[in-house]
């Protein structure tokens, strides 16, 4: 049995609109992180926070369990959207090794929304959800297995190569790649000089993650591991770290509105 082309591209069009809400989503989301963060930076209250607590954010303002339900959807979307165009090189990425290894990227990052969307549906459903950061337990396991502790430095090695890209694509303003501004010619400048902002701050706060992970592998320690609140946290206490936390808060706020701008701008393609 085979399925109409004009079915397939009329899929694949929803896929898209998914896709651009969870862009959305993720710019809202860390446009929160961004604010409380910021908040807390300049003494006026907030504090440090990841993506879970963004969303327990949402879910305790008013009409919350609705605007956690459009999240859920756009989480969804996001990942069925990543990872259907990663499978069908949706974005003509072609199979060379290093384009081959964007794409795996691509996949798991679809994997990773996904289990974000389950999260916040088992948040609706049942309301009985762990909030603390699971960073710590998961290098807890996989320090018990063989050669456990290079494979918690190897995964740490990853994504500071990944922070290392970001503060690449921050300088080379690659992150407009796919961006189609022919329609905000007057805007593109400020588009890329806060994309450029807030793409820089999401690195500092990756590269952070890595190396607290590399951290807790070399150690033998899984506590020292973290996500992007532990990330801030020891951002904040470093040297003049307070200028620094500042900077990067701002930042991610800035990373949020990028996200809402590519939602309308980006080029996407599910097939």
């Amino acid at each position: 049995m085979t399925i109409a082309l004009p079915t397939l591209e009329q899929g694949a069009s929803w896929i898209v609109r998914f896709g651009r809400l969870g862009y959305i989503v993720e710019g809202v989301v860390y446009i929160i992180v961004g604010v409380l963060a910021t908040e807390a930076a300049l003494g006026a209250g907030g504090g440090t926070t990841d993506i879970k607590g963004a969303f327990r954010a949402i879910g305790t303002a008013p009409f919350g369990m609705i605007a956690l339900t459009i999240v859920a959807i756009g989480l969804f979307g996001y990942a069925a959207w990543r990872i259907v165009s990663s499978l069908a090189d949706a974005e003509r990425t072609g199979s060379e090794p290093t384009n081959l290894l964007m794409r795996i990227a691509d996949f798991i990052e679809g994997l990773a929304y996904g289990s974000f969307g389950i999260w916040v549906a088992e948040y609706l459903l049942r309301d009985r959800v762990r909030f603390d950061d699971r960073t710590p337990d998961i290098t807890h396991r996989v320090l018990q297995y063989p050669g456990g502790r290079w494979l918690v430095i190897a995964a740490g090695a990853a994504i500071l190569v990944y922070a290392m890209y970001q503060f690449h694509s921050a300088f080379n303003r690659k992150f407009l790649y796919r961006l189609d501004l022919s329609a905000a010619r007057r805007a593109r400048r400020w588009i890329e000089r806060l994309g450029g902002f807030g793409v820089g701050a999401r690195a500092a706060v990756f590269a952070m993650i890595g190396m607290l992970i590399i951290r807790a592998g070399w150690e033998y320690d899984p506590s020292k591991a973290g996500g992007i609140e532990k990330s801030l946290d020891v951002i904040a206490n470093q040297p003049a770290g307070g200028i620094m936390f500042a900077f990067v808060a701002t930042g991610l706020i800035a990373y949020g509105i990028l996200q809402i701008v590519t939602a309308r701008y980006r080029v996407m393609r599910a097939l």
